[in-house]
Order: structure tokens, then C-alpha cells, then sequence
């Protein structure tokens, strides 16, 4: 049996849910059985997605609202925290199950650093999960706790994107 792993791509650059997608793409070539947790993301047309949830071994469920309202006292904050509580329960069963290989909590520093769920559960189910099972996290501002916690961390540093030259979004590369 191999060690639990446990991964961290964070920082401000563009790159870190797509390096953890291909990890998901790596596991799935194995055989592994996956569950992708996303957090505040709330689009279920963008191409990972449409390709990923298709497929046999992957248990793909989105907790989120879309963008947060600037104003975090705002009376809509409390369904963002709504959302990613469920996502949170979906997470600690997922860290959990002996039917999940890979898990993918995709934007959870997001929502951490945004007061959206707490850290302690989270730390606390990757401190139990099982050898063998691998644990790939994404989002901006990781908690120095979830840093530490990681055995391999990745930060993305932006040098340039296409937006800062007035590229809108496009289909296969940002959605």
C-alpha cells in the first residue's frame, strides 16, 4: 500500500485547478476512483467538467454560488456559506471513503480564506485519511495550517495574462 499523499496548488497565477485536473486525468489512467469537491465555482459548463463528470469513476459535485458579493456582510453571503458547508460534509466523506482513491478539492483555500467553512475539520480528515488515498487541494491564499499540512505545495506566481491585454475567456483555455 502507498502513503497518503497530499497536494497544494495555490497562488495568484492561472494554472492551479488545471494542474490538478491533470492529476485527476494521471489517476483515472490507473484506475483510481475520484471525487472532485468543488467550492464556490457554480458554472457546470466549462470543459473539465463536461469531460470529466462523464466519465465511469468520477463523482463530480459543485457547492458553490458563483462569485461572492463584494460587500461579505451582505444577507446573500450566508447561501455561499451555505453551500460550501455542504461542500465541506461532501469533502470529510470523500477524505473518508474507502470507494475514493483521489480526491480533488478544487478551490477550497478560496473558501477557507474567505470565513466560508472552517479549517479544523478539514485538517483533521487529512490527518485520518487512509494510506493510499491522494489528496489534490487548489486556491488562492492557502492557510499556512493547510500548507503544512500538504506534503507537496505549488504556487502559482502570474508573470502575465491574457486578460491584462483585453482577452476575453475562451473555451479550452479558461473555460
Amino acid at each position: 500500500m502507498q502513503q497518503r499523499r497530499i497536494l497544494l496548488f495555490t497562488g495568484n497565477g492561472k494554472g492551479k485547478s488545471t494542474a490538478a485536473f491533470g492529476m485527476l486525468a494521471r489517476a483515472l489512467g490507473h484506475g483510481m476512483r475520484a471525487a472532485v469537491i468543488q467550492f464556490v465555482k457554480s458554472d457546470d459548463a466549462v470543459g473539465e467538467q463536461l469531460f470529466f463528470s462523464a466519465l465511469e469513476g468520477v463523482n463530480w459535485t459543485q457547492f458553490g454560488k458563483g462569485f461572492l458579493p463584494r460587500d461579505r456582510n451582505s444577507p446573500a453571503m450566508e447561501a455561499h456559506r451555505a453551500a460550501a458547508r455542504e461542500g465541506l460534509e461532501a469533502a470529510l466523506a470523500a477524505l473518508a471513503s474507502l470507494e475514493c482513491d483521489f480526491v480533488l478539492l478544487d478551490e477550497v483555500c478560496f473558501a477557507l480564506g474567505q470565513g466560508l467553512i472552517p479549517l479544523e475539520p478539514l485538517l483533521a480528515a487529512l490527518r485520518s485519511a487512509e494510506d493510499g488515498k491522494i489528496v489534490v487541494m487548489t486556491g488562492r491564499n492557502a492557510p499556512e495550517a493547510l500548507i503544512a499540512a500538504a506534503d507537496t505545495v505549488t504556487e502559482m506566481t502570474l508573470v502575465k495574462h491574457g486578460y491584462e491585454q483585453g482577452i476575453a475567456a475562451q473555451k479550452g483555455v479558461e473555460n
